[in-house]
């Protein structure tokens, strides 16, 4: 009898209405979780979007935060095209001879530093090269380091490119003998020389 009572509560031995109740559970229950599985997708899609909106914005305001800077670097542009302006007024000519012109400025250097001038090489501008000259000096190394420091500030800088000091007698005392490259520091021709 157990075994009838186990076979009359299995579902397919219940009434239509109690079985058709079963069926639209467990359609329902089926629906239920694809539609769960549906808006899973759903949110994740939605989280995405949110984030890549979020993003664009970030995005939108620095852009707007950029534009709005954007005359204030203008101005300040101009005025550093003005002060580099100013500072090259100072520096070597564009064009022209200026070998005399850079002699007499070491000459004169030179003897502030009672160092001797002993030799003068003018070396033309070139292809790949500015304009400088040869030197070679006699004298104490405090002249010395004293005649590089003048020699580099403005007015009319000049760049000491290669020196070659040595110990020689002259005169019975001992002399440091420098022999330099030194070339022009010149203004730049055109913006877009320039580093």
């Amino acid at each position: 009898m157990s075994g009838t009572r186990r076979l009359s509560t299995h579902p397919a031995h219940w009434p239509l209405p109690a079985r058709a109740g079963l069926w639209l559970a467990t359609m329902l229950l089926c629906l239920a979780s694809g539609l769960l599985l549906c808006v899973e997708e759903l949110v994740a899609a939605r989280q995405a979007a949110q984030h890549r909106r979020a993003d664009l914005q970030m995005q939108f305001r620095s852009a707007l935060k950029r534009a709005a800077e954007l005359p204030a670097l203008t101005r300040q542009q101009a005025e550093l095209d003005m002060q580099l302006a100013k500072a090259e007024q100072p520096l070597w000519p564009d064009a022209g001879e200026d070998a005399a012109l850079l002699h007499a400025k070491l000459a004169r250097r030179a003897e502030e530093c009672g160092l001797a001038l002993e030799s003068f090489k003018p070396q033309a501008a070139g292809a790949g090269h500015q304009a400088g000259a040869t030197i070679g000096l006699s004298g104490s190394y405090a002249g010395l380091q004293r005649f590089a420091e003048l020699v580099s500030a403005p007015p009319l800088p000049v760049l000491i490119d290669g020196i070659d000091i040595a110990v020689a007698e002259r005169g019975g005392e001992e002399a440091l003998l420098m022999t330099a490259t030194i070339i022009t520091a010149r203004r730049w021709k055109d913006k877009k020389e320039q580093p």
